[in-house]
């Protein structure tokens, strides 16, 4: 009956780095000992990022053509936007035997800030690893071999830096007139290094090694690729049992030439000073938002997926500071995926990029679209490809609402503020040509023909007239507010009578006329004609039997309609905006008959396809209505997928494929746990925090420590026995005020603090730093 339980946690240290009091290892620290491929997925892709570069190929150590946006130029050496290189290779030989081998990889081991590979023994006798570091500073990379000398005797050896280079724009360039120039590279023979260039733009390039350069060659370009081969050697010599590190280093400058190499030198004289703080940093980001949970699976898959999005973090000097959607095909700013991936992200503590991030989607849609309306996607030269959906602009006002809630910003609210008003009346007015309340266009679910008033539209409107009120009342428009607030109530009302079908207990694909219907039906049919290999050939007649159904209806009837049971019909839960039997009655009929081995599919009709943002919605949908076992069940089913395919790594796609990996999916994870298992709900600028914990059935105890709410940091736990349970609560700063609510327990004899008293509500009210609250069974 009682799912709350608890666990007496220290008070934290807030600078840097968590001091785990109370556990020796950090639960997270793990990540820092490597995970290996197990040289079981060497055909498939890793990235090894930074902030201002990527290196993106296979885990044998080669670069092959990759890639769909840029057909087989995906893969790589990028920074800012455009490529570097295709790739590059390793070559040894004995100089003495004459024996020659090119190094793949046998084995790739993913750690949280590098990547290592390991070679194994080659030339008789000669142990090869590789590291691989991206930048967070510069725009380069630095890639050491270290070779150990394991025979007897010495050994002389070439070493052979090979680099592809080819100079190429982003996705999206030669649609807005940026092409292609050729690619002149240059040997600098007093600095022994090289430099190339762009002949059509200010894409400069430098590279060099930190050893003495013996000699160097550079190839004709290829004809297929348009690659141009440059390899400098260098000679080692090694005694038995001696090992040496050699590093080179690829850096790039949108200025000249000069600037890439002075870049080049930077970065190799910082590397490992940089190493380090990067290590560092992302320690921070692990022990801000701590978990400690039983299952470790989903534990491992919270810090991973924290790590993964720390690989999206993008800085370009042209753009700005964001979080980019997913690698290797969607490495640019996303609004859908931004809407989502942020909730997340500001729950575990990262608010520099949250807000940054907030701020870049505000400036790029009001320069694109300057009514409101947020983009769907910009490419990392700028352009935009999509002006945005109808549904990002009500989710964006739903992510800028809570980044306030968790940050107390008023001053990131309040800059945005203005645009919030627009992208309402955008959203009420311009994109709801009938007036029924229910904006019309396409939502996350970019279906041919589902062009309609779709049920994640109108949910997620719901939410940002919510916000919005919120926000008007803030800032003193309070006219304004009553008029937001009275036409969610009414958006609510309506949603939960026009989008509900009660026979098949579900909310709709879409509300509006048989036609409409008619409409969705015939795009659903082109877009199975047009899958791959005829793939989902299978469902037309599903569609043609639909098509009959929807012709007994006058086509002006309006109605609720199913045509696809996107995943997003969940959405409804996801906000909490349908009445809990109702809510219940449907995510019941959604695991029932629409989910899959990882989650909900993307179309219950088509029932194929899988990703970590509709399985993660779910479990947020679960844990809405208090149905914690079901939402940690989905939260597991993520967990499951994590380095199927790359180490350390959740592929969007479930089980592994998509990219490699995705940011959104930290919405599910963070929120599911945060706010679903731990029931954190803030107010930072009220200084006031809802504590609801779910303790799911199988676990016994669970704590999370350092959370950050405001300029506060707070950690909980809870834990259950035989006879008890016992929920621990710590406020590092005075003044807050906590409300912790206990379902079922009024009227309840509990012990607070060590004194005897009897609950008189659901909620116990405390304005103490510390409450051990203990109930006895």
């Amino acid at each position: 009956m009682y799912r709350l339980i608890g666990l007496l946690i220290s008070v934290l240290a807030l600078g840097g780095c968590t001091k785990n009091l109370n556990h020796a290892v950090a639960p997270w620290q793990s990540c820092f000992q490597g995970v290996s491929n197990k040289e079981k997925t060497s055909n498939k892709i890793y990235v090894t990022a930074g902030r201002k570069a990527q290196i993106i190929g296979l885990q044998d150590g080669t670069f092959p053509a990759i890639g769909e946006h840029l057909k087989g130029e995906m893969g790589g050496i990028w920074t800012g936007s455009f490529k570097l290189a295709d790739g590059f290779d390793m070559k040894l030989a004995n100089i003495t035997s004459n024996d020659d081998t090119i190094l793949h990889a046998r084995e790739m081991i993913v750690f949280p800030h590098k990547n290592c590979f390991d070679f194994g023994d080659v030339l008789d006798g000669v142990h090869v690893s590789s590291t691989q570091f991206s930048s967070d500073k510069e725009p380069g990379v630095v890639v050491s071999y270290v070779l150990t000398n394991k025979s007897q005797h010495d050994i002389s050896l070439s070493v052979g830096f090979g680099l592809n280079v080819d100079i190429v724009p982003v996705w999206f360039s030669e649609e807005n007139g940026i092409y292609n120039g050729n690619d002149y590279i240059i040997w600098d023979k007093g600095n022994e290094l090289f430099t190339a260039g762009d002949s059509l733009h200010n894409w400069f390039m430098a590279w060099r090694c930190d050893h003495k350069v013996s000699s160097y060659e550079v190839g004709e370009k290829c004809q297929l690729t348009g690659a141009i081969p440059a390899k400098f050697y260098s000679i080692l010599d090694l005694h038995p049992g001696q090992q040496e590190e050699i590093r080179y280093v690829i850096t790039s400058s949108i200025k000249n030439s000069g600037n890439a190499v002075e870049r080049c030198n930077v970065l190799l004289d910082s590397y490992e000073k940089e190493l380090l703080e990067k290590k560092n940093s992302i320690e921070t980001l692990l022990s801000t938002a701590e978990i400690d949970i039983p299952d470790k699976k989903i534990q491992d898959a919270f810090y991973w997926t924290k790590i993964n999005n720390r690989w999206l973090e993008t800085d370009i000097d042209t753009i700005g500071y964001f979080l980019s959607a997913g690698a290797v095909e969607y490495p640019w700013l996303f609004g859908c995926d931004n809407s989502y991936a942020l909730q997340g992200q500001v729950r575990v503590g990262d608010w520099k990029l949250v807000e940054s991030t907030l701020r870049l989607l505000n400036k790029v849609s009001e320069r694109i679209n300057g009514n409101g309306q947020i983009i769907h996607e910009m490419s990392n030269n700028g352009f935009v490809g999509n002006k945005g959906n109808t549904q990002e602009t009500a989710h964006y006002i739903m992510a800028v609402w809570e980044a306030y809630r968790w940050t107390g910003d008023i001053q990131l609210l309040h800059d945005l503020y203005p645009n919030v008003k627009k992208g309402i009346s955008w959203l009420t007015e311009t994109m709801d040509t009938n007036h029924n309340l229910y904006p019309e266009g396409y939502g996350i679910m970019e279906v041919k023909g589902l062009n309609a008033e779709l049920i994640d539209v109108a949910v997620y409107t719901q939410q940002a007239l919510v916000a919005a009120s919120k926000m008007a009342s803030l800032f003193g428009e309070d006219s304004l507010a009553t008029t937001f607030s009275l036409k969610a109530d009414k958006l609510k009302e309506k949603i939960n009578h026009d989008f509900w079908d009660e026979q098949q207990c579900s909310y709709c694909d879409f509300y509006g006329t048989a036609g409409m219907a008619l409409k969705a039906v015939s795009g659903a049919i082109d877009q199975a004609k047009l899958s791959p290999s005829g793939e989902n050939e299978d469902i037309i007649p599903f569609y043609e039997q639909l098509r009959q159904n929807i012709l007994s209806y006058d086509t002006t009837y309006s109605k609720g309609w199913f045509t696809n049971k996107n995943w997003v019909i969940n959405t409804p839960m996801e906000c909490g905006i349908a009445p809990y039997t109702r809510g219940v009655q449907a995510l019941k009929q959604i695991r029932q008959y629409n989910c899959g081995e990882y989650g909900p599919y993307l179309s219950a009709v088509e029932k194929k396809q899988m990703m970590t943002i509709s399985t993660g919605v779910q479990a947020v949908a679960e844990a809405k209505y208090r149905r914690i076992d079901s939402s940690v069940e989905y939260l597991g089913m993520i967990a499951n997928t994590l380095g199927l395919n790359m180490p350390g790594a959740i592929n969007e796609m479930m089980p592994d494929y998509g990219c490699a990996f995705q940011a959104w999916t930290i919405y599910g994870m963070a929120t599911g746990l945060i706010s679903g298992c731990f029931g954190i709900e803030p107010y930072a600028a009220d200084k006031t925090i809802i504590v609801a914990p779910q303790l799911p059935e199988k676990w016994n105890n669970m704590a999370l420590r350092k959370l950050r709410v405001g300029d506060n940091y707070i950690n909980l736990s809870v834990k259950r026995d035989a006879n008890s349970l016992t929920l621990s609560y710590d406020s590092q700063n005075e003044g807050w005020k906590t409300g912790i609510y206990l379902p079922g327990m009024s009227e309840r004899n509990v012990n607070v603090n060590g004194k005897n008293l009897k609950l008189i509500s659901d909620t116990l009210w405390t304005h103490e730093k510390s409450t051990i609250l203990k109930i006895s069974n």
